[in-house]
């Protein structure tokens, strides 16, 4: 056993120094216990999440699986800061065998941690008669989330490393307050449908702005109001207004890109991918968005310096956002009154309708007992229960379930047609999310392998400096292809 366990020790030192195949990565490393195994024992597992709605919606769903397993303990670990900070972090502490018993992330996450052979193979756990799933528990899950936690280890392609845990795309956010004051009850005919009537919008808002109409809509005090047209004031070196703004630079590119025809990116299995993102449709797209923004019609955060649309929003120097559905509530104010709305976002054109599929998956680090593994796979059972996915929705407004019977409780039932009144944007995004299908989008998620997340942050800085510094789209694609060689396919 001494022996058995020291080869374990071995292989896992020889992946976290790059040096093994995929190949070599053992399909499972424990054995599936009971509970009657572990009830004796007392268990404390660090559960690694990011700071915000998803981790003040924890603390009540954590107390009511602690409750009815007593003998474990979760120990939330919220990481302030973004995803990719979260997964940094993660990643140094598997090298320094402090990693977090579960965590959450996004599949070009879980690659890095499966390529450092840090990531557990959970097919065993679901296989298993006693605590694993059925067959229509598992065909009870939301089918567009499966595939993005499969195909990790070449020779077992159908197993799962992760689970989908918090699910959400983007809508469009407008301030409903701002659309009324300047075209009265029929505002909703000037939402904008596509990119071309967010120019023809656009501009007309700019004109009416300018000329003071939206001057005395939003209240500072009881006996002035916010000018919105010294925003556009000409003595100011530049403009403190657009009508728009996308919130995720990163977003952005992969989405316009493939609106445009485009494609992205091209996995050919978990540990080599490319990049295929320097072509016509590409520059096409981004030429186009550069235009918009030159006309200031189109923006993204750091053209104000910001980190952030929804503080932009606020300060009603933007009354369009593209952004999560899961992050509607974060463009509320405490400055100004405004309602808000949603409305699916822009596309291009009718054949390339799409819209991106957010949301992480959990899943499971290998630096723990078996003991501690079931006690894992517990709590990732427990959170993924119909009744339990459609709570943490609710709670934590525009994530959806992951369970398609989770839809149809009833509590998900109320909070979709009778919201509470502090919920309302919230489920009108979720309707929203709910309608793409039927409105011709196609939901999509990149294909994660080894380096993806890179390519990710790379996009991102692509976009900024195309909106932001008015970069040239050839010379900078160019550049961002030098910059990820090891991702470029030889000619």
């Amino acid at each position: 056993m001494k022996k058995y366990l020291m080869f374990i020790v071995l292989i896992v030192v020889v992946l976290l120094t790059g040096c093994a195949k995929i190949s070599d990565i053992l399909r499972y490393d424990y054995e599936v216990l009971s509970y009657d195994d572990i009830k004796d024992q007392e268990i404390t597992l660090k559960f690694r999440v990011r700071s915000g709605v998803v981790s003040t919606a924890l603390p009540n769903l954590i107390k009511e699986f602690e409750n009815q397993y007593p003998n474990i303990t979760i120990d939330l670990n919220a990481v302030s800061g973004d995803y990719s900070a979260m997964k940094k972090t993660t990643t140094s502490d598997i090298n320094s065998k402090k990693a977090p018993a579960l965590i959450i992330g996004y599949p070009d996450h879980f690659a890095e941690y499966f390529s450092s052979g840090a990531l557990v193979n959970l097919q065993k756990f679901i296989d298993d008669k006693d605590v694993g799933f059925t067959k229509e528990e598992m065909n009870d899950f939301v089918e567009a989330y499966m595939p993005e936690n499969r195909n990790f280890h070449p020779d077992y392609p159908d197993d799962y490393y992760g689970l989908p845990f918090n699910k959400s795309t983007e809508v469009l956010v407008y301030n409903r307050t701002f659309f009324e004051a300047l075209y009265g009850d029929n505002y909703q005919e000037k939402i904008p449908t596509t990119w071309e009537e967010l120019e023809t919008v656009g501009a007309e808002i700019i004109t009416k702005v300018k000329n003071g109409d939206a001057d005395n809509v939003f209240a500072v005090d009881t006996d002035s109001y916010l000018k919105v047209s010294d925003y556009l004031d000409d003595s100011l070196p530049a403009p403190q207004f657009y009508p728009f703004g996308y919130d995720s630079s990163d977003n952005a590119f992969i989405t316009l890109i493939r609106q445009f025809g485009g494609k992205y990116t091209e996995r050919v299995h978990i540990e080599k991918g490319y990049v295929l993102f320097n072509n016509t449709e590409a520059q096409a797209a981004l030429n186009y968005f550069q235009g918009l923004a030159q006309d200031r019609l189109f923006a993204i955060a750091a053209n104000f310096n910001a980190k952030y649309c929804s503080d932009l929003v606020e300060t009603i120097q933007i009354v369009m956002t593209v952004g999560s559905s899961a992050g509607v509530a974060y463009n509320t104010s405490g400055r100004y009154e405004y309602e808000l709305g949603a409305a699916p976002i822009p596309y291009y054109s009718e054949d390339n309708k799409y819209v991106i599929q957010q949301g992480t998956n959990i899943a499971m680090l290998n630096q723990i007992s078996d003991e501690e593994k079931l006690a894992a796979w517990l709590f990732i059972k427990f959170m993924l229960e119909p009744e339990i996915t459609a709570e943490f929705a609710v709670n934590t407004g525009g994530y959806l379930p992951v369970r398609k019977s989770a839809f149809e409780t009833e509590n998900y039932m109320e909070f979709l047609n009778d919201p509470a009144l502090d919920q309302v944007l919230w489920a009108e995004a979720v309707h929203v999310a709910l309608s793409y299908p039927e409105l011709g989008f196609t939901m999509f998620v990149d294909p994660a392998f080894l380096g993806s997340a890179d390519i990710r942050e790379k996009a991102g800085e692509v976009f900024s400096a195309v909106i932001v510094s008015n970069a040239n789209v050839k010379t900078r694609l160019e550049r961002a292809y030098r910059d990820l060689k090891a991702h470029v396919k030889d000619d």
